[in-house]
């Protein structure tokens, strides 16, 4: 009898793992570029053609789902479109020839005919102090990927969770802060008394916010810590930070930042805000949880 039970919860056990793989996977996190880890941009690893690209996760990489170099399409073969896509980003106007990658792994997950853009200039490539790594090198898994499942960020152990599922077994999302957002991760927000548009954006090292945004705002240097320590840095800090429904976000800071007026945002939050909490980006629901 006792063997038999054993034999039960083995094949449950067995079950729960199968059904779990299906519908999520883990994936290692590296924060070497641009800035010493763990501060630096995130990054992971994909493989296209059975070959395992290292690429940088920027969820504010709104309109790429993968942006490859030259340098990484030399590894493998893509058929171009003949399409362009042309856009405005903080650093100017980009125009990138389109591809089609037939299949792309990340983690155990799988996805077919990936739409793929020439990067037209490296993420960071030749900014003082940038640290290139491999996966600067090779490129971005943007937005428009990570947005077909849904997304949980744990900084503090180096991973990320990819799910089918609208929450990550084994977190218990719904005790966390619920944050709504629109668009492309927009969150309407207070900050110390005062409305704010910001983008959840793991491409943003640190956090920023318009400087027209804060000019009535007490200001301080950015801290010692590197890699926020760098010259002419100057922060506010958040004595209230909540949404606009009232709820309660963990304190933070904000590096003053030349984000263009036409920009549709007054801010983005960034790596010292994940590198101190959990955040959960659940696409289907348009809902941000924090822990």
């Amino acid at each position: 009898m006792i063997i038999q039970i054993i034999r039960i919860l083995l094949s449950f056990l067995v079950l729960n793992n199968v059904y779990a793989a299906a519908f999520q996977t883990t994936i290692p996190l590296e924060f070497n570029t641009g800035n010493p880890a763990p501060y630096g941009l995130p990054s992971t690893v994909i493989t296209i053609q059975g070959k395992t690209f290292p690429m940088i996760v920027d969820t504010g990489a709104k309109h790429s789902a993968i942006t490859l170099t030259k340098y990484a399409l030399q590894n493998i073969h893509v058929k171009f479109t003949g399409e362009q896509k042309c856009f405005k980003a903080l650093d100017g106007r980009h125009c990138q020839n389109i591809f089609v990658i037939p299949e792309v792994r990340i983690g155990d997950f799988v996805v077919k005919n990936v739409k793929g853009s020439l990067m037209t200039k490296l993420w960071g490539g030749g900014d003082s102090g940038f640290k290139e790594t491999e996966a600067s090198r090779n490129g971005v898994i943007g937005y428009q990927l990570l947005s077909k499942f849904n997304l949980l960020l744990d900084y503090p152990h180096s991973k990320a969770i990819l799910t089918k599922l609208n929450n990550p077994i084994g977190y218990d999302v719904n005790q966390w802060i619920a944050v709504p957002f629109n668009g492309h991760l927009q969150s309407h927000l207070i900050v110390n008394n005062k409305p704010v548009i910001f983008v959840w954006d793991t491409g943003a090292v640190p956090s920023g916010i318009k400087k027209s945004i804060v000019t009535s705002f007490p200001k301080i240097q950015c801290s010692d810590e590197a890699p926020y320590n760098k010259n002419n840095c100057v922060r506010i800090e958040t004595y209230s930070f909540k949404t606009d429904a009232g709820n309660i976000l963990p304190k933070t800071w904000f590096e003053l930042s030349d984000i263009p007026s036409w920009a549709p945002f007054d801010g983005l939050i960034g790596s010292n805000f994940y590198k101190e909490h959990l955040v959960y980006f659940n696409f289907d629901k348009k809902f941000i949880y924090i822990k």
